[in-house]
C-alpha cells in the first residue's frame, strides 16, 4: 500500500493557522480511504508517520464521529457512513452536476464511450459525475470518485488550460515539486500537451493517463468562476486516436457548449476555431449541397 501524500513538517510550520490534530485526523482518514482493505493501527502509523498512541486516539475519535468503523472481523478499520454524508454535501454543492448529467449520458451514448465531469483536487482531477454508454467497455471500473492525475489525464490538461495564468503557474509549480512520478509527468510532454490544448481548445491524452485509454476533454467556467472539465474516452481498441479526434471531439465540444449555455457559464479557453478540420470540411460540404 502506498502512503497518501501528507503535509511535510516544513509545510506545517509555514501554516501557523493549521490545527495539527485536525491535520493528522484527516491524514488517518485519507490513509484508510486509499486502502482497498481495512487497516490496523500499526499499518496506519507506518503509512502516515504518526505515532501509534496518537493514531489510536485519532481512530477512536473518528469512530465516535461516525467516519470510521471497526471491520466486521475486528481486524482494522474501514470507512463508515459519516464520510458518505460529507461526500453527499460536497457533490450536492456542485450545481453543474445535475445540469451536466443528461448531456454526459447523451455524449457517452453517441460515442459508445464514457463521459465524465471532474473538478481539480490537488494533483488529481476528481470525477463528480459520469455518463456511460450501455455498450461501452468500463474504463478500469472508473466512476464517480475516480481520481485522475492532472498532468497525464485529458481532464487535468483541460483544467490547466481553462484556468487563468496565475492559477495555472501555481498548479504547475506544485506538480514540479511533487513526488518523482508527479515531477516526471509534469515534464516536456505536459508542456507540449498544454500548448496544444491552449491552441486548439481541447485536451488529449492518448495512452498517457493509462496505456490502454484514449480521452479528450474540455474545460468549463461556472457562473461562480470555478473551472471544471468534461471528457469523453474509451479503450484504445474501441477509441483509437483518429476516431477520438474525428468523431468524439466534435461531439464533446458541442456537449460542453450545451452545458455552458444551460448553467450560464462558458467554455474555456476561448479559441476562435476549435472544431477539428474534418468537421469544418463536412460542414462546408453540407453548405455546398444545400439548395439556395
Amino acid at each position: 500500500m502506498s502512503a497518501p501524500a501528507r503535509p511535510s513538517p516544513e509545510r506545517r510550520a509555514a501554516e501557523p493557522a493549521a490545527v495539527n490534530a485536525l491535520v493528522r485526523g484527516f491524514e488517518v482518514l485519507d490513509c484508510v480511504a486509499a486502502s482497498s482493505r481495512p487497516l490496523g493501527n500499526a499499518e496506519i502509523a507506518q503509512a502516515t508517520g504518526i505515532p501509534r498512541p496518537t493514531v489510536s486516539r485519532l481512530l477512536a475519535t473518528l469512530v465516535g464521529l461516525g467516519h470510521l468503523r471497526e471491520a466486521r472481523d475486528g481486524n482494522g478499520y474501514e470507512l463508515a457512513a459519516g464520510v458518505v454524508r460529507l461526500a453527499q454535501a460536497f457533490l450536492g454543492a456542485i450545481d453543474v452536476r445535475q445540469k451536466a448529467r443528461p448531456h454526459l449520458v447523451a455524449l457517452a451514448e453517441a460515442c459508445s464511450a464514457t463521459a465524465f465531469l471532474a473538478v481539480r483536487d490537488g494533483d488529481d482531477m476528481l470525477v463528480v459525475e459520469a455518463g456511460r454508454s450501455r455498450s461501452a467497455v468500463a474504463l478500469l471500473g472508473s466512476d464517480v470518485g475516480t481520481r485522475m492525475a492532472v498532468a497525464t489525464s485529458a481532464l487535468g490538461r483541460a483544467w490547466l488550460a481553462g484556468v487563468d495564468e496565475t492559477v495555472r503557474q501555481a498548479a504547475l509549480t506544485r506538480l514540479r515539486s511533487g513526488t518523482p512520478a508527479v515531477r516526471s509527468a509534469a515534464g516536456r510532454a505536459l508542456e507540449a500537451a498544454l500548448a496544444a490544448t491552449l491552441r486548439q481548445g481541447y485536451a488529449l491524452s492518448i495512452g498517457e493517463w493509462h496505456p490502454n485509454i484514449n480521452s479528450a476533454a474540455v474545460a468549463l467556467r461556472t457562473p461562480g468562476g470555478e473551472v471544471v472539465a468534461v471528457n469523453c474516452g474509451g479503450p484504445g481498441f474501441l477509441m483509437p486516436a483518429q476516431r477520438l479526434q474525428d468523431f468524439a471531439v466534435p461531439r464533446l465540444l458541442e456537449t460542453a457548449a450545451a452545458i455552458a449555455r444551460e448553467i450560464g457559464g462558458a467554455v474555456v479557453p476561448v479559441v476562435e476555431a476549435i472544431r477539428p478540420p474534418v468537421r469544418r470540411r463536412a460542414a462546408a460540404s453540407v453548405a455546398q449541397e444545400t439548395p439556395r
